[in-house]
């Protein structure tokens, strides 16, 4: 029954609470804790052959997870002490051979002794390593075992609500059903008429105040101040509408949520509700924030009553169609949620807990129709009027999930008719729930989105004076947050939508962990967060680097005596230098050793000596012209036919502007390799050379003598 599990849950609760306090004292006796962690282990292991439900398998996976977590806490502290061991037994050297001289009585005891202590560190390494991987595995059993469950329950079929068996079972438990409801109801009264007894009446009838006044006055008052806010401090574009339908919904669930809060908390100031009153003030208090959560996120995508301010491509005629439809959702859902939490206090019947699921599923796949003839209607009649702009053609997404919710609608109708009331309301919540989901994650990824557009994009230009980045760089880090955010959103809404289906974010991060164990490419070992720190470093110090290069060209090279020419080419060398030590380290971060980047670098040359000569002759030549300085930029440099000025050396090729104005790329290798004619490198003077003959005049620039 419920209440046998309510206490079996609570008796659990309590066994883990005294596990964390062995767990606490496991420096003390580790072997302790491996006997009762191994125990408890084969106990839950043991209860999972049999029928579990989903409240014992949550408890069982929070357990096994929290030994999983100790395990490798205890191993990662473990482990510092081992190689401190080694490293001294390392210091001590090998024991003494047959036949070689003694070595000292001190010597051979504290190698005896540092050896013990070695063997029993790794012995509990060993275990707790042991421990960590048998709980990963039970921790997938007991997930198996919550998709079973879950499969099973909606496979499940009972007697159809056409069938006098149906009303039949409901009536046989109607009495008893309606007697726990009635003690509820007169429990409640009760708490309710001591709480305007006259010691509390004050407060409560403060609180109710204070609570109508939010749910009424200060939501309409916060919303005025946030539109005017929003409109007079924030600059114009699509972060004002975004931050202001955030806005919406954060105002929608702390007030209305905060007033609910308020007035139970006045009826309740001494403590005239307990046990299951309180446990229904603490439910309903629950489902009106979330219940006004929806309510706010639906007003604030739809923005009936002021379309300049919507973010979400919706038609105005749509909009206004559904303007009650976020509220009617809100109260919905809140209704839900607490009768089912009703539904566990009162320890109701199969047959009304049945009842309630076929009512919340009906409801929610009525109400879901509705909003779709309204939309149809809506883009139906939109044409139709005088002057009228026909609604654009949907998206291939919209449509498809249009089709998806008619089809959940009549899925939930037909299920809940032949006697499938779980699969029913299964996938009427789970219309429901992924529709909050999608607007949720729609709404935070363009409020990041705008975020990154107007704090890191060419046009914060504060981000380009402070991080001295160019503003196609700054477009390009701005797109780079904006979709790593959509990345972890998209994680986190699958994982939210996942959660009905017996796995939940728990699971998920369970899962990403043990793929966090890596990529073994022969010796070297990938990991997530060895990926994730090595391009930070490389990101980090390639900032740092382009923050270098501008103190110098702009503060430090101009007080000395290099001519321009000479501090373009230190800027550039150390650039190219400076990339070359952040990629090293990037390389080490991600797990490389010297010796691993040695043998990447030899692998490397494998390719270099098949295809890659040519761009590696070019970049050691590069760096030769940046050193030697045969030519610079500046310079009118003759190589062939071609004649010009040097405008820049790049890593691999150098640009030579001709007299027409035309650019040339010449690889780095030319300069090198052959005869280069500088005009100007002895002398920066020059004088002009006309010839004229009948035909044409050919002018070029020639070194001019005083």
């Amino acid at each position: 029954s419920c209440r046998a599990m309510s206490l079996f849950r609570v008796v659990f609760t309590v066994l883990l609470a005294l596990a964390s306090l062995r767990g606490l004292a496991q420096e003390q006796d580790p072997a302790r804790f491996f006997d009762d962690a191994r125990a408890q282990v084969a106990d839950i292991r043991k209860q999972l052959g049999g029928e579990v439900d989903d409240a014992q398998l949550t408890a069982f996976r929070d357990a096994v997870a929290a030994l999983a977590t100790r395990a490798d806490a205890l191993a990662s502290d473990r482990a510092p002490r081992l190689a401190a061991l080694d490293a001294r037994i390392a210091e001590l050297g090998e024991a003494p051979a047959k036949g070689a001289p003694a070595e000292a009585a001190d010597i051979t005891a504290q190698r005896n002794a540092l050896g013990k202590e070695r063997a029993a560190l790794d012995a509990e390494i060993k275990r707790a390593r042991l421990l960590a991987v048998d709980a990963q595995q039970l921790s997938g059993e007991i997930t198996e075992a919550r998709r079973a469950n879950f499969q099973a329950r909606l496979t499940r079929r009972t007697a159809t609500p056409l069938s006098p068996t149906f009303w039949r079972e409901l009536g046989g438990n109607l009495e008893r059903d309606g007697a726990r409801l009635a003690a509820l109801r007169d429990g409640l009264v009760t708490a309710l008429r001591d709480a305007f007894a006259p010691d509390n009446r004050s407060h409560a009838l403060a609180g109710l105040g204070l609570g109508l006044l939010l749910i009424v006055l200060g939501r309409w008052a916060a919303e005025r101040a946030l539109l005017g806010l929003t409109a007079g401090r924030m600059p114009q574009g699509r972060l004002r509408r975004s931050a202001h339908a955030v806005a919406v919904v954060a105002v929608a669930t702390l007030f209305t949520g905060g007033g609910a809060q308020a007035i139970v908390s006045g009826l309740d100031w001494h403590e005239a509700f307990s046990g299951a009153e309180k446990a229904f003030a603490r439910a309903l208090v629950g489902a009106v924030f979330f219940g006004s959560f929806v309510t706010g996120l639906g007003r604030a995508l739809l923005s009936a009553r002021r379309p300049s301010w919507r973010l979400a491509p919706i038609d105005d005629a749509i909009a206004a169609r559904l303007r009650l439809f976020p509220l009617l959702v809100g109260v919905l859902v809140a209704l839900s949620q607490l009768a089912k939490q009703v539904n566990s206090l009162v320890a109701a019947s199969l047959s009304a807990t049945i009842l309630t699921s076929l009512v919340v599923a009906v409801l929610y796949s009525v109400l879901i129709g509705w909003g779709l003839l309204r939309t149809a209607d809506a883009r139906g009649a939109a044409p139709a009027d005088d002057g009228a702009v026909a609604p654009p053609r949907r998206t291939l997404w919209v449509g498809l999930g249009i089709a998806a919710l008619w089809l959940g609608v009549l899925a939930t109708l037909f299920a809940a008719v032949f006697g499938y009331i779980a699969l029913a309301n299964q996938i009427a919540r789970q219309m429901v729930g992924v529709g909050i989901i999608v607007s949720a994650f729609y709404l935070l990824v363009h409020l990041v989105e705008d975020l990154c557009a107007s704090a890191l994009s060419s046009r914060a230009e504060w981000a380009e004076h402070a991080l001295g980045l160019e503003p196609r760089v700054l477009d390009q880090l701005a797109v780079l947050c904006s979709g790593a955010f959509r990345v972890c959103a998209v994680l986190l809404a699958l994982a939210a939508a996942l959660l009905p289906f017996g796995t939940g974010p728990a699971d998920l991060l369970a899962r990403l962990g043990q793929a966090g164990t890596g990529l073994k490419i022969g010796q070297i070992e990938v990991t997530p967060g060895a990926v994730v720190s090595a391009l930070a470093v490389f990101v980090f110090g390639l900032v740092a680097i382009r923050a270098l290069q501008r103190w110098l060209r702009e503060h430090y090279l101009p007080t000395t005596r290099l001519e321009p020419a000479m501090r373009s080419s230190v800027t550039t060398l150390l650039g190219y230098a400076g990339g070359v030590v952040v990629f090293a380290f990037a390389l080490s971060a991600l797990g490389l050793s010297v010796e691993r980047i040695a043998w990447v670098a030899s692998a490397l040359s494998v390719g270099i000596g098949f295809g890659l000569q040519a761009i590696v002759q070019n970049f050691v030549s590069g760096l030769i012209l940046l050193v030697e300085r045969p030519v610079k930029v500046g310079d009118w440099v003759v190589l062939g036919d071609t004649e010009g000025d040097i405008r820049r050396i790049n890593v691999r090729a150098t640009e030579i502007q001709m007299a027409d104005r035309s650019t040339v790329i010449v690889p780095n290798s030319e300069l090198i390799t052959k005869s280069v004619r500088n005009v100007t490198l002895a002398n920066a003077e020059d004088r002009k050379s006309t010839r004229l003959n009948s035909s044409h005049r050919n002018t070029s620039r020639m070194p001019s003598s005083a």
